[in-house]
């Protein structure tokens, strides 16, 4: 099972990080009012795709389970497809809470890569 979750990203005042927003549907409409993004704990994945609205463009993402050592290994990065999502593996036999930073880039040619804030994805239940 599959959870779908899409972000509206900006430059940030500063230029250097990205200013994102996480909505329930692609046209950003309806806002997530939460700051951890939540999955059902059967969930193997949740993927993050860009709405089709946004200023930046999602080109990747790293996603470490919070609680664990720091280590980053090349199963910590998901690029984005052809639709500018990523998907984040999730555990289906643990609870558990995971850190991501996603990477985007300005449209067309690009001059800086803006790191999102650290949002968290979750399969435990509110």
């Amino acid at each position: 099972m599959t959870t779908h979750y899409y972000v509206r990203a900006k430059p940030s005042a500063d230029d250097l990080f990205a200013d994102c927003a996480y909505y329930y549907d692609k046209a950003g409409t309806e806002r997530v009012d939460e700051s951890v993004l939540r999955v059902p704990a059967n969930a193997t994945d949740c993927v993050i795709e860009q709405t089709s609205n946004t200023t930046l463009i999602l080109i990747g993402a790293t996603a470490k389970t919070l609680g664990q050592v720091p280590a980053m290994n090349p199963s910590n990065f998901s690029a984005a497809d052809d639709q500018n999502a990523v998907t984040i593996s999730m555990p289906n036999n643990a609870i558990v809470t995971r850190g991501v930073v996603l990477l985007f880039s300005n449209d067309g040619n690009v001059t800086n890569l803006y790191p999102s804030s650290d949002p968290q994805i979750t399969n435990q239940s509110p």
